[in-house]
């Protein structure tokens, strides 16, 4: 039995979300979010590295 795009799709979802905020493996993440990633939020700068960077800023799992 094949897979469903909806399931593919959550799985991907959850791997990213995974990958960069649970692990924060920035190598790995790097994958799931292209280079040419456009951010929305006001509050975050722009682009993939505004998101990482987000994320590096943040406490470590360990300190939740």
């Amino acid at each position: 039995m094949s897979e469903s795009t909806f399931q593919r799709n959550k799985t991907f979802v959850l791997e990213a979300f995974e990958t960069l905020f649970n692990r924060k493996d920035f190598i790995a993440a790097e994958k799931f979010w292209s280079p040419n990633y456009i951010q929305h939020s006001a509050h975050i700068p722009p682009g993939r590295d505004g998101l990482f960077g987000l994320i590096k800023g943040g406490p470590a799992r360990d300190e939740i």
